[in-house]
């Protein structure tokens, strides 16, 4: 059987294969965004208190990306792939057999945990093929993780709204097992070599942080970015779901399109690794997503407004994301698990942090406080980098 494994190879049919798997397994992570209000009513709960269990999904994420995602620089990326799809599904049908929020909270928290596969196929494609075809397959492998984002936005919404939060979990659950099925038989086996033990790999994690600046500098863009991206999408289902537009789930759900569009738009970015100044396309991309938060503060009640920063955000987010990642898969390859399990953590840090902030500030100041959260994290990240190239003295 292994011998059959390796006789695989990765074709571009299996290229867009894994992009579709990265896209519906990275949307586990965000049905629930747009179907706050639902599950608020169903358990009998507050709105802020519902944002707990995105808060939870995504710590989850976190804790998995840290300690699941090594693993692959120890053991066979494939086996670890199939075994988190399989995973996350029976885990995204057990969120819909139990009536109390508590157990729903920590069943999405172990959800999350297992929900890494696009970080796990990440880097074992970047691997395992030529490096000059490395960057092209990465950036369609990340346009299928934030495609994913705002797929998953859509179809909770969409669904929700039809059948009810408990069948949108239901449908991903069995579209992620059929997929990991047909994984088995097709993706190739993971030839790179391997760490001796799971300890040295994650002692090695500190001292990668201290030696890799460029890691360092892509974590705070990173972070601060999805920071401020999910302050934005948690708190969007709140505003237009409330006066002055009182919109259901559904047309929320809609508004993932027009991040879809702005995430395609965006599709020139890993072009941009390759630039010999890269970091400025970096700040370009936090640019875009700042001036976007001011035209929010000043227009939020105006549809056009929430059309246009909806789009304009996912630009600067698609860009950071795409030139963060592409310039750490310049980096050691043996490394590339490692790297993309820090990168990510950090990343998910700054998403759980932004879910946590969203709904405690839309509850106590609005739309303006959405605003001014969102700005004051991206100016953090200016602040870094003013800091660490000695720009302020």
């Amino acid at each position: 059987m292994n011998s059959a494994y390796r006789t695989k190879k990765f074709s571009n049919n299996l290229f867009i294969l894994l992009t579709i798997i990265c896209a519906i397994v990275v949307a586990n992570l965000y049905y629930d965004q747009v179907l706050l209000t639902n599950i608020s009513r169903d358990f009998s709960v507050s709105i802020s208190s519902t944002g707990t269990l995105i808060t939870a999904i995504q710590i989850g994420y976190t804790i998995g990306l840290l300690f699941i995602v090594p693993l692959g620089d120890r053991y066979s990326r494939r086996l670890l792939i199939i075994l988190s799809l399989i995973f996350s599904a029976i885990l995204l049908f057990l969120m819909t057999l139990v009536h109390s929020f508590y157990i729903i909270v920590i069943i999405g928290f172990l959800m999350g945990l297992s929900s890494v596969s696009a970080q796990l196929i990440i880097p074992f494609v970047s691997s395992n093929i030529s490096s000059e075809k490395r960057g092209v397959i990465v950036g369609h492998l990340l346009t299928g993780v934030f495609l994913g984002v705002l797929l998953g936005r859509v179809f909770g919404g969409v669904i929700g709204e039809l059948f009810g939060w408990r069948a949108v979990h239901e449908i991903a659950a069995v579209v992620i097992l059929l997929f990991s099925a047909y994984l088995y038989y097709v993706l190739p086996s993971d030839s790179v070599e391997k760490e001796n033990t799971y300890k040295d790999i994650i002692l090695s994690l500190p001292p990668l942080l201290r030696k890799e600046k460029v890691l360092i500098e892509t974590i705070v863009f990173g972070a601060s970015a999805f920071c401020a991206f999910n302050i934005f999408w948690v708190s969007l289902s709140l505003i237009l779901e409330n006066h002055p537009y009182n919109y259901g789930s559904s047309i929320v759900g809609a508004f993932g399109f027009l991040g879809m569009a702005g995430a395609l738009a965006a599709g020139f970015a890993g072009k941009l690794t390759n630039s010999k100044k890269v970091t400025l396309w970096n700040l370009l991309a936090l640019a875009i997503m700042f001036i976007s938060f001011l035209i929010l503060g000043i227009g939020w009640s105006k549809l056009i407004i929430l059309i246009i920063v909806t789009f304009t955000l996912d630009i600067g987010s698609r860009m950071n994301m795409s030139i963060n990642q592409g310039r750490i898969y310049k980096l050691n390859p043996q490394n590339h698990s490692r790297l993309n399990s820090l990168y990510m953590v950090g990343y998910y840090l700054g998403g759980s942090l932004g879910s946590l902030i969203s709904t405690n500030v839309y509850h106590l100041f609005g739309a303006m406080g959405i605003m001014i959260a969102s700005c004051a994290v991206l100016f953090l990240a200016y602040a870094y980098y003013l800091i660490t190239n000695k720009l302020l003295n």
